[in-house]
């Protein structure tokens, strides 16, 4: 098995993830690839989220805050200099979830930090969140990403951030800035803890680098950031990608189920559905598409909808969406 590093000293989100997806499409077998990166100033929504909602969009313009969009499903997060952003990227063979998060929480050891894993995608200590994680899968490429959080700023993270009231009481909180914490509150080495926000930085980088040589059992390499193919930054840096396509709806529809939350826009042509539109901050990225297919042309009826199929190998996600539409007409 080969541990492979790339650093970027990039911080222009469109680029990093840009390169982010060129080194996942382009992992070698046999290789676990951690890619470490920065974003300055920087909004980060899911796959199949709604930036409108998730967002205070013209406050974002105003201030010159980067709006991008990612691969993987989840919930907007925002990232600055006091975040370091780190992917695992692995083909199918070595692609493991649970050893990849024993890095982060091992890092986070030999800093003298006691952090946990809490439900299915985010670390803690003391009970508030330090870092999110969020998935990505095609034809056999994965990665694993999510935040550290060592300095954020805390005022702006909850500035451009609008999480809905659904999500907070179902956590039990009562606002993003009261469950989220930043990791230079609890560095145990007194010296660490007094030093830069650079500084704290890359001592986690380098945490990391010995962590993961640890749980692999392998000697790590650096490697130089190769160069990022322009179609893919420019498909990242796009408008078309970043926000989307509205459509005129008449009818909206919002639930939080278990494992999300899911907001569809109907656009009707007397009383069949012409266009949908399926926003989410579920993990899963590929259902809701597959959901927009099966209800356009169809008729905006409560048994007609209850009675459609998803195709086989479609997750109980979309079962759970089409019956929550068919029970609100």
């Amino acid at each position: 098995m080969k541990l492979t590093i790339v650093k970027s000293d990039i911080t222009n989100p469109y680029q990093n993830l840009a390169l982010e997806e060129h080194l996942t499409m382009n992992a070698a077998e046999g290789e676990i690839l951690l890619y470490l990166w920065q974003n300055a100033h920087t909004i980060v929504i899911g796959r199949n989220q709604n930036p409108w909602r998730e967002c205070d969009v013209e406050s974002i313009k105003r201030d010159g805050v980067y709006l991008s969009r990612r691969l993987s499903g989840g919930g907007a997060v925002y990232h600055d200099m006091g975040n370091l952003n780190f992917t695992f990227i692995a083909r199918d063979d070595l692609f493991d979830v649970e050893r990849q998060t024993d890095v982060i929480l091992l890092a986070c050891r030999l800093m003298g930090i006691n952090a946990i894993k809490t439900g299915r995608n985010d670390l803690t200590v003391d009970e508030k969140k330090f870092s999110g994680h969020a998935y990505f899968s095609s034809m056999g490429y994965n990665y694993h990403h999510g935040t550290i959080m060592m300095d954020v700023n805390a005022e702006d993270l909850s500035k451009y951030l609008n999480v809905p009231d659904s999500k907070l009481k179902s956590k039990g909180v009562a606002s993003v800035r009261s469950r989220v914490t930043n990791l230079k509150d609890h560095i145990s080495d007194e010296r660490l803890a007094n030093a830069s926000t650079a500084v704290q930085i890359e001592a986690m980088k380098n945490m990391l680098v010995v962590a993961a040589e640890k749980v692999y059992a392998a000697e790590a390499m650096e490697i130089a950031k190769p160069e990022t193919p322009k179609e893919l930054i420019d498909k990242y840096t796009s408008e078309e990608w970043r926000l989307g396509t509205k459509i005129p709806f008449e009818k909206n529809i919002i639930h939080r189920f278990d494992w999300g939350e899911v907001e569809v826009q109907l656009a009707m042509k007397g009383e069949y559905i012409q266009e949908v539109k399926i926003y989410s901050d579920a993990l899963e990225t590929e259902v809701f598409a597959a959901v927009e297919e099966l209800l356009r042309g169809r008729k905006y009826d409560a048994a007609e909808i209850a009675a459609l199929k998803p195709e086989k190998g479609t997750s109980a996600t979309a079962n759970e969406i089409l019956k929550y539409i068919a029970s609100e007409i």
